[in-house]
């Protein structure tokens, strides 16, 4: 295929022109051999036209985080088939979009290679790596590949023998089998908060985790006569949530955080907004937020839970909806003092957690997520979410969820 570049009036390649040709052309997959200035000018001019393709849908249901990543993601696909240098691609897009970590791209070696800084290892140690994949020098192994695999053998057969459970047949619950529920609720024990599984119901990551735990409440609420049902959002923070909450037709109430207080919500603006918006019944709490980076600590913690304590004692009842994505990724220490605030029985029976194996173990795509209610009856109240939206969780996916557990 020849490729034609035109110029305009000042001699200037008019990679417009190139673009529409090659994208003409009934021979996309020929090399234009293009010279490395030329492929950093038309990367530029896909980028242009990429945002431009995307300007009309950032308002759109997915949102702005959701459609910049899917502009990123449209724009490294059209420069690879346009037969652009991934150097230059490197060089040229750096995708900050989504907390997401492509283990297959690190290429950090830093000493003895194969050694406890060979940062090429990672994925090979969490057993993303295929046997025998190349990545930057390194051979990987596939040994946690073959691992995993044989481990969901394994659990499949504890499934079947001793809980006599078929991930391959209905679960007429929808939340998920017995085994893995409970292992999950070990995790929440080691916290210290008394957690079984009948207080467990699994999650597609926790966005569905979310999504389910939102539309349980509201049929909760229904259930209780209430018509008019608020959720307060601190801002800046994930907005998914509140797309998600919208779609209930939930009253979404926001409140504007502060530099000066690590943009967190204080109690006493928590106890003014609670004064004066009494159809807030969830209170969305990222406990480390994303994309503020700062974290409550435990005295904040405590001093939020002394309002939402006085509140439900003149009968306005609010449940926090509380975000982990990020628990288990700061100081250990630290992290197990926030969660010891949501032990008293009373703020635990008024949480609904939702986990996520997402960013502490960097498996994104897995979708590996749960939800915990603190009082087992409303467990039972909201699991008509997973009931009637999922039918059955898939099988194979639950087993693999149970080999990384």
């Amino acid at each position: 295929m020849a490729i034609q570049h035109t110029s305009d009036k000042e001699g200037v390649i008019n990679y417009a022109s190139t673009l529409s040709n090659l994208s003409n052309s009934p021979d996309d997959t020929t090399s234009p051999h293009f010279t490395l200035p030329e492929q950093y000018a038309l990367l530029r001019q896909l980028r242009r036209e990429v945002i431009e393709r995307y300007r009309p849908h950032l308002q759109d249901g997915p949102g702005p985080i959701r459609m910049m990543a899917r502009v990123v993601g449209d724009l490294e696909r059209e420069c690879r088939a346009h037969h652009i240098d991934e150097s230059i691609i490197r060089s040229e897009i750096v995708n900050r979009t989504i907390g997401d970590i492509d283990l297959r791209k690190v290429t950090e070696c830093v000493g003895n290679p194969g050694g406890a800084t060979d940062y090429r290892l990672l994925a090979d140690e969490l057993g993303i790596a295929l046997p025998g994949e190349q990545f930057h020098g390194y051979t990987a192994t596939g040994e946690t590949y073959l691992w995993l695999r044989s481990q969901m053998m394994e659990c499949e057969r504890e499934l079947i023998e001793q809980h006599h459970f078929d991930t391959r047949v209905y679960d007429n619950y929808g939340i998920g089998n017995p085994m893995l529920r409970e292992r999950l609720a070990s995790e929440m024990r080691q916290w210290k908060l008394p957690i079984t599984k009948e207080q467990v119901a699994l999650s597609l990551g926790a966005m569905d985790g979310i999504d389910k735990a939102l539309r349980g409440m509201h049929l909760y609420f229904r259930n209780q006569g209430m018509q008019d049902i608020g959720i307060l959002f601190p801002s800046p923070g994930f907005g998914v949530p509140e797309w998600q909450a919208r779609s209930f037709n939930y009253r979404l109430h926001y409140f504007h955080t502060l530099p000066e207080h690590h943009f967190k919500i204080t109690a006493e603006q928590l106890d003014t907004l609670l004064d004066e918006h009494p159809d807030i019944r969830l209170f969305y709490l990222t406990i480390t937020n994303n994309p503020t980076a700062f974290a409550y600590t435990f005295n904040e913690l405590n001093a939020l839970h002394d309002v939402l304590r006085q509140h439900r004692e003149r009968g306005h009842v609010v449940y926090i909806l509380a975000d982990l994505a990020y628990i288990g990724t700061g100081q250990p220490e630290t992290d197990y003092e926030r969660m010891a605030t949501f032990a008293p029985q009373d703020v635990l029976a008024h949480t609904i957690f939702v986990g996520s194996f997402s960013k502490t173990y960097s498996l994104t795509g897995e979708r590996f997520g749960w939800v915990t209610c603190g009082d087992p009856a409303i467990m039972s109240v909201i699991a008509a979410a997973w009931t009637n939206t999922m039918a059955t969780l898939p099988g194979e996916w639950q087993l693999r969820y149970m080999a990384y557990t």
